[in-house]
């Protein structure tokens, strides 16, 4: 406290460690407002320039008391807040403030405020909080350019009713009553519900609007809402939406014409096995009876083309059943259940042995294997290639077959029928699924060409796949794979 003279009545202890003023300022008696801001001028409290200058300004200041509220920021870092409040009676009473840690609190908080407010505006979805009075408190230029607002709509203070009004007069929501239309939002907007909704603007784009509550005591305190340009987005959606439909058509299309080639399917296997199983009955039937009742009169080369004419015709009948019997196993309907493929393979092992008993081979099938598959086609399967290996030992001095399991990976069991036969030559693997490809002379081997085809055919309508290697003369050995089924003897 200074008296009217300028010279200091009172203070306290905190005015002295505040402004680290030494005792010696204070004794024998209590300084005048010079002597204090003498001493903080020459200790540069006040910047550069002469000491006694800086001090009679101090004291022209305070002279004409008049209320001040004033901040210094001293050389040690530290910020004072210095308040002036005159006497009735003349003279001032002066608080001191440590304020420092405030102001780094206002500075942090400015800081703060450009950060959000450079992330806010580089959004480019539009950005908008709304209080309780539904006073729009924070935006973004992106909400702006989005709904094209006009130039000084957005301003401190600017009102949820001010901007739809805006867009109401611009025609953003129709041909609508103005007012009526700006009551209604207001009124929708007080109740502070999350919504998402789809807007439409007279533009042609598409804005994904969507409102969230601000919560505050309990209580909604207003709401935040984005703003997100969603026109590309709609645009994909309808052309997927379009493509989707379109590609129901083609397969509606197409399942049309699948049927419509079963049923000629169907006709031309009727066809195949009535029509032509006739006449070629009869024409083994005829050459038959000639070969038994004409023998002795015909010649040496007669009776050589009569027999070939009996041998084409039985060849052709077994192409027939072949054939028939491929377009059938792409028919049949699936009987999925487990298989045991070890006990099968003993089954056709023993069919084979039944139809040539004085043939010796080496039969080696593990114990265990299984899968999940249609029985009848898996039989089929086993058949084929067992048959096959059977069938290209025929020439070997000591013929051995194996039916194992192989490791495989991607959710799939492998199994492998090898043999020590014939083999055949890996530049024509390609042939080997092929129907009717054959990669030896009917002279040397029997068969149509037809059963690895239809192996193979039955493994795809599994999910399978099938694979074959060998060399010449040193066997072949035939992999396939089917899906793996949890807890089969095959994986364990």
């Amino acid at each position: 406290m200074f008296d009217s003279d300028m010279q200091m009545v009172v203070c306290n202890r905190r005015l002295r460690t505040l402004l680290e003023f030494p005792d010696s300022l204070f004794e024998p008696t209590l300084p005048s407002l010079f002597d204090l801001a003498l001493f903080n001028a020459c200790r540069g409290e006040y910047g550069q320039g002469n000491p006694e200058s800086l001090a009679q300004e101090v004291c022209v200041r305070a002279r004409s008391m008049q209320p001040h509220v004033i901040e210094r920021q001293r050389p040690n870092g530290v910020v004072i807040e210095v308040r002036g409040v005159p006497l009735p009676t003349g003279g001032f009473v002066s608080i001191y403030s440590d304020i420092t840690d405030r102001k780094h609190a206002e500075q942090e908080a400015k800081r703060f405020a450009a950060y959000l407010d450079a992330v806010i505006n580089a959004l480019p979805q539009g950005v908008t909080v709304i209080d309780e009075n539904l006073v729009i408190q924070l935006w973004n230029k992106s909400f702006e350019q989005l709904l094209d607002l006009p130039p000084g709509l957005m301003k401190p203070g600017v009102t949820f009713e001010e901007v739809a009004r805006s867009n109401a007069e611009r025609g953003e929501y129709g041909d609508v009553d103005i007012e009526a239309k700006v009551r209604e939002s207001a009124d929708l907007a007080r109740r502070f519900l999350p919504h998402r909704i789809m807007r439409q603007r007279p533009n042609g784009m598409t804005l994904e609007v969507e409102g969230s509550a601000l919560m505050g005591g309990g209580d909604s305190r207003g709401f935040v809402t984005t703003y997100t340009d969603i026109t590309q987005l709609r645009e994909a959606q309808d052309a997927l939406e379009q493509l989707n439909t379109e590609l129901d058509q083609r397969v509606k299309d197409r399942t049309r014409q699948l049927r419509a080639l079963n049923t000629d399917l169907e006709s031309f296997t009727y066809s195949v096995s009535h029509d032509l199983r006739t006449p070629l009955r009869s024409i083994h039937g005829f050459a038959t009876v000639l070969a038994e009742s004409e023998a002795d009169r015909m010649s040496e080369g007669g009776r050589d083309a009569l027999h070939r004419i009996q041998n084409n015709a039985g060849r052709m009948g077994k192409l027939i059943t072949d054939l028939l019997s491929m377009a059938q196993q792409s028919r049949v309907e699936l009987n999925m259940q487990p298989v045991d493929l070890s006990a099968m393979a003993r089954s056709v092992v023993v069919d084979l042995q039944r139809g040539d008993s004085a043939r010796q081979v080496e039969w080696r099938i593990e114990e265990g294997l299984s899968t999940q598959g249609d029985p009848s086609l898996m039989l089929i399967v086993m058949q084929n290639l067992l048959g096959n290996a059977w069938k290209y030992t025929g020439h070997c001095e000591a013929p051995c077959i194996e039916f194992f399991r192989v490791s495989e990976g991607d959710g799939m069991d492998g199994f492998c029928v090898r043999d020590n036969g014939a083999g055949f030559d890996m530049a024509y693997v390609e042939q080997l699924f092929q129907p009717f490809k054959r990669l030896h002379m009917p002279n040397e081997f029997e068969g149509t060409g037809i059963g690895l085809a239809i192996v193979h055919r039955i493994l795809l309508r599994h999910h399978g796949s099938i694979r074959g290697n060998g060399s010449v003369g040193k066997g072949a050995t035939f992999h396939f794979s089917l899906p793996w089924i949890q807890g089969s003897p095959s994986v364990l």
